[in-house]
């Protein structure tokens, strides 16, 4: 998908946040692993807040700023990343733990695209706050992750 507006963006970002929320429900269910149930279950909620702030942000947000068209707008594949959660082996917290980072980076490095080709400043602190959020969101499921090998 191809994005024209920041709103556009901010959907696309909220949408996909959404979607690895129910998948990381889904696979919590469907886990044997204690351990594995309780980081699915910790990506889950993690999932939602980011989906929640990105939809609070757009809500918030200044409705010129919102309509600002992008003159390049990144090309997106979250069903790949989407794919790779489906797929990832339920009951190894290593795997779940590298897929949820590689989504991580996977939005870092779109939202860096748009700081990138942003013609406004007000357009690149936005999105510069975005990739500091997600960089801070890797660094607590990293954490989590290592909190959770103690067990």
């Amino acid at each position: 998908m191809r994005f024209q507006t920041v709103a556009d963006v901010l959907n696309v970002v909220k949408e996909f946040h959404a979607s690895l929320a129910r998948q990381f429900q889904e696979l919590e269910q469907l886990s044997t692993s204690d351990r594995a149930q309780l980081m699915l279950d910790y990506l889950n909620r993690h999932e939602q807040n980011l989906a929640r702030t990105t939809a609070q942000f757009a809500d918030d947000a200044n409705p010129g700023l919102l309509h600002t068209w992008l003159q390049f707008a990144p090309e997106t594949h979250p069903e790949t990343l989407l794919e790779k959660v489906r797929n990832v082996n339920l009951n190894n917290v290593d795997s779940i733990v590298a897929v949820a980072l590689e989504v991580d980076d996977y939005l870092i490095s779109l939202y860096g695209q748009v700081v990138d080709h942003a013609d406004t400043d007000e357009v690149k602190e936005v999105f510069r706050s975005f990739i500091n959020l997600e960089d801070s969101e890797r660094h607590t499921v990293s954490r989590a992750a290592f909190r959770l090998s103690d067990m």
